[in-house]
């Protein structure tokens, strides 16, 4: 953070990006071009940036990139990663709520994955997305569901106090359909929903206005879809 203090341990940081860097990202771009054609030219944040393999490769699309996260750690290996590359990226450091401060509606697209359970307030980030993404403009999230964490003890009760109460304490994913039935709020000219994994739940989102921009119709389109009526 800006105050000199990481939660990310510089040995942890190695070798998670690592890891990173080195899983398949084709599938994941892929659904991304779905919904805002070609890359080149669009203006997207990386939300929750990590290692940067998506913000450089995204980058190297043709995409400008703002990478934002909250440690000074993964801001390094970005950086590096990106200078390695040849490529331009845009720094923000901070929570991920702080990313509120980049300005309304001046985004193509949001990229938020696997680190929406690390927010204070799900509504409040559900909006927070919403309206950083300009009319016209996209959003994909993908976050693991509680069906992913095998740990139990307190760790269960954290699950239940967030299911059940919306209390956050430890980071507990959000309940499968949460995040699908937040941005519902919202209005949206196309919302897809992949939950064939029983781990993870992807939501990509379309906003109201300006459709033509992306070339896509009105229309609601779900797979595999089960709301959470909560």
């Amino acid at each position: 953070m800006e105050n000199g203090w990481d939660p990310i341990p510089h040995q942890y940081a190695e070798q998670y990006s690592k890891s990173a860097w080195s899983e398949e990202r084709t599938a994941v771009l892929e659904r991304m071009r779905s919904l805002i054609g070609d890359f080149n030219g669009k203006k997207i944040l990386d939300l929750g940036g990590g290692a940067g393999q998506y913000s450089v490769l995204l980058a190297k699309l043709g995409a400008t990139v703002t990478w934002h996260d909250v440690s000074r750690e993964y801001e390094r290996i970005a950086r590096r990663r990106a200078e390695e590359a040849g490529v331009p990226l845009e720094f923000s450091l901070g929570y991920l709520e702080a990313a509120g401060k980049l300005g309304s509606e001046c985004f193509d697209a949001v990229f938020c994955r696997l680190c929406w359970y690390y927010c204070r307030s799900d509504r409040r980030f559900a909006q927070m997305i919403f309206s950083l993404v300009r009319p016209g403009g996209a959003a994909y999230i993908e976050c693991n569901t509680p069906a992913f964490d095998k740990r139990s003890g307190i760790r269960r009760w954290s699950y239940w106090l967030n299911n059940y109460l919306w209390w956050k304490v430890g980071h507990p994913l959000p309940p499968h359909g949460r995040i699908a039935k937040l941005m519902q709020r919202y209005p949206l000219q196309m919302l897809v929903l992949d939950y064939s994994s029983e781990f993870s739940d992807v939501v990509m989102f379309v906003k109201q206005g300006a459709g033509a921009a992306l070339g896509r119709g009105d229309h609601l389109s779900c797979k595999n879809a089960a709301f959470d009526e909560r």
